[in-house]
């Protein structure tokens, strides 16, 4: 996954669409913005990261805006969260 994202890159991959948001929406905090970015990774990389650090820190930043979460949630969650995002991405 590459680390350095323009802005309008970062929107066209990066913005949750609306059934991104109904996935996460029943979701808080951590476990929000966790979900919402390995959702967003999944669908690029059609794989799930080998660890946080491989998350782009542009996209946590521009995901945990869309979702309200602070971007320094996912280092404290990240990894946990693939067992949970695996059944939307079949």
């Amino acid at each position: 996954m590459r680390q350095d994202w323009e802005p309008e890159d970062l929107i066209e991959v990066w913005t949750l669409l609306e059934d991104d948001m109904k996935k996460v929406r029943n979701k808080s905090g951590a476990t929000r913005l966790g979900f919402a970015l390995l959702l967003k990774f999944f669908e690029v990389e059609a794989r799930f990261p080998e660890s946080a650090k491989e998350m782009p820190a542009a996209a946590v930043e521009y995901v945990a805006q869309q979702v309200k979460v602070p971007a320094g949630a996912w280092a404290d969650s990240g990894e946990r969260r693939r067992d949970r995002v695996r059944p939307y991405g079949r």
